[in-house]
């Protein structure tokens, strides 16, 4: 709390003086820190010279292009040295279950495969949680929001509170599951998985045929899902089959098929295919 209240009424400083010229310093200084900002501050002005080239279609600071910039000029100090307990807090206002999924596999994809859920608030407005880790560096915020992106999401504001904890708010357009495969009409699908979970994405109803490849027995467990990854319906087979069918609910805009037990006696592969 205490260096929370130093970081704003630093910030507050900088908005009363010739430092502090608009928004698009104030999202500098929340990524690098106001010593950093204050020591770099030519550089880092002649960086952004031109700030219509960092501006979105709306005329807002564009995140992820002055991250971008401050990293590639060696101005985003991510790394400490030893391991240490790194702090990430993130907030957002829709669908926070459907995140917190999502953000389990974008840290996964990023190394980060060991983390807590510290704290967690759920208010009228937003949800809030703190994960912590144990690491030798901070999470890479470019490279962060470049995989948020490929689910439909997007960072709306980075607060560096210090370089181990840091603040991330988060906003969400049309969620999006790249791992999912596309499933069409006719079309098989044939995936080999090594965790033997299979995500597929749908625009139309219809029944699925299933098949593993090599005939492998297995015990069927297809989860079907909603656009924001609420769960619809659950179907699993307590027999072994090396096949099944089963008709897709209203709504389904993604399945997930595994192994009621152990998973991994799918991962040579499955025929998927859309009726």
């Amino acid at each position: 709390m205490v260096k929370r209240i130093f970081f704003a009424l630093l910030l507050i400083f900088f908005a009363n003086s010739k430092l502090f010229c608009n928004s698009l310093d104030f999202h500098i200084i929340s990524l690098v820190g106001v010593q950093d900002y204050r020591v770099n501050q030519k550089f880092i002005q002649r960086l952004f010279d031109n700030q219509d080239e960092f501006l979105d279609g709306v005329g807002q600071p564009n995140l992820y292009k002055i991250s971008k910039v401050l990293k590639e000029n060696g101005l985003l100090k991510l790394t400490f040295g030893t391991p240490m307990e790194l702090e990430v807090s993130f907030e957002i206002r829709q669908n926070p279950a459907a995140f917190m999924s999502v953000l389990s596999d974008v840290l996964g994809a990023m190394g980060y495969y060991y983390f807590l859920v510290k704290q967690s608030m759920l208010d009228s407005e937003k949800y809030r949680f703190v994960l912590s880790m144990n690491t030798e560096y901070a999470i890479d915020p470019v490279l962060l929001q470049e995989k948020l992106r490929d689910y439909g999401y997007n960072v709306s504001k980075i607060e560096r509170q210090n370089v181990k904890q840091w603040v991330y708010v988060i906003t969400q357009d049309i969620l999006k599951y790249p791992k999912a495969v596309l499933l069409e009409k006719g079309i098989v699908q044939k995936n080999a998985n090594l965790k033997g979970e299979y995500w597929y994405s749908l625009k139309e109803g219809g029944k699925l045929s299933i098949s593993s490849l090599g005939n492998v027995l297995w015990y069927p467990k297809i989860v079907f899902f909603d656009e924001n990854l609420g769960i619809i319906k659950v179907d699993s087979l307590e027999d072994s089959v090396n096949r099944t069918s089963v008709m897709i609910p209203s709504g389904t805009a993604f399945v997930k098929i595994s192994d009621n037990y152990l998973p991994i006696v799918i991962k040579g592969g499955l025929s998927v295919t859309l009726e």
